[in-house]
């Protein structure tokens, strides 16, 4: 195999380990999704009487912080690939940013919702809202730790190395992004 084969191999290599990842993770999320139908769907009210509803515009705000972050990260991307390495680090740490943001709102969201009376344990409206967006979390977590390994370590990297993994890191946020969404325009515009 020669020295140009060994970049190709190990690009589709890693996003075909991505890909099933995502599949996976993709699995596990409809099953919540499909299981927060299925109980609107048999509530005679949703959200269910004497539950303070989602708050839609902090979540809609959220939204838009997220797909701010994964834009940044698709920029840092493509920095990289120019070798604008400067930039790409600057996108990078934007999105970093951003996706902390987004956590910080989300923990916020949580605070408000438990002290109105929608917790975890509330019923089956706080419990199946907590589920998936703490699930959506801990895959934002997941992200940022992911986007930070890649910031952190870009000094030792070889010329190809960040555009790479900026974009693995870029379709694991675009997947959060699209979950989110789809969460987002079921559970609170609805």
């Amino acid at each position: 195999m020669t020295s140009a084969a060994l970049p190709r191999r190990a690009d589709a290599t890693a996003t075909v380990g991505m890909t099933i990842f995502l599949g996976a993770t993709t699995m596990l999320f409809a099953a919540l999704f499909f299981a927060y139908a299925v109980m609107r769907a048999q509530a005679p009210a949703w959200p269910p009487a004497g539950q303070a509803p989602l708050p839609r515009g902090v979540l809609g705000v959220n939204t838009f912080v997220l797909f701010a972050a994964s834009l940044s990260l698709r920029a840092a991307r493509a920095a990289a690939r120019r070798d604008a390495r400067a930039a790409a680090r600057r996108w990078s740490w934007g999105a970093l940013a951003l996706g902390a943001g987004f956590l910080a709102a989300q923990i916020a969201v949580w605070r408000a919702l438990v002290g109105a009376g929608v917790g975890p344990s509330s019923g089956i409206y706080g419990s199946v809202f907590f589920a998936i967006s703490g699930l959506h979390a801990l895959h934002v977590v997941g992200g940022l730790v992911a986007l930070a390994l890649v910031a952190t370590r870009w000094p030792r990297d070889a010329a190809q190395g960040p555009a790479r993994r900026l974009g693995l890191c870029a379709l694991y946020w675009d997947f959060v992004l699209v979950v989110w969404l789809l969460f987002y325009v079921g559970a609170c515009l609805r």
